[in-house]
């Protein structure tokens, strides 16, 4: 006992419409995800450029902006339902929080603590 749905051709090509070409865009996400990693490389030789106290905010930019792109694009969260993205930008503004509390701690505990 099976049922068959049958398509029309003006259906299918609606469907078409709603999502674009994604090989381009993926491309595009690739280039661009190259380009963060190159300037988080960029930051390991202080012989050229010297971030000084800008380094942890540049290379927590570079890792939010790269993590949203994989998880948008790669992951396809860019096209799941809300719930599920909120969900998983939840966790990282979580994580996130706990890098904060954690740089901030070594920073103000680490280096004045009383032996």
């Amino acid at each position: 006992m099976s049922t068959t749905t049958e398509t029309t051709h003006g259906d299918h090509g609606a469907a078409h419409e709603e999502h674009p070409n994604r090989d381009m865009t993926y491309v595009k996400v690739a280039i661009i995800l190259a380009a963060i990693t190159g300037l988080e490389t960029f930051t390991y030789f202080e012989s050229v450029f010297d971030f000084g106290a800008a380094l942890v905010p540049v290379l927590l930019v570079c890792m939010t902006a790269k993590f949203y792109l994989i998880a948008a694009y790669f992951m396809h969260l860019r096209w799941d339902k809300p719930v599920l993205r909120r969900a998983f930008l939840t966790g990282i503004v979580i994580a996130l929080s706990v890098y904060a509390v954690t740089l901030a701690a070594f920073k103000f505990f680490g280096e004045g603590m009383p032996r």
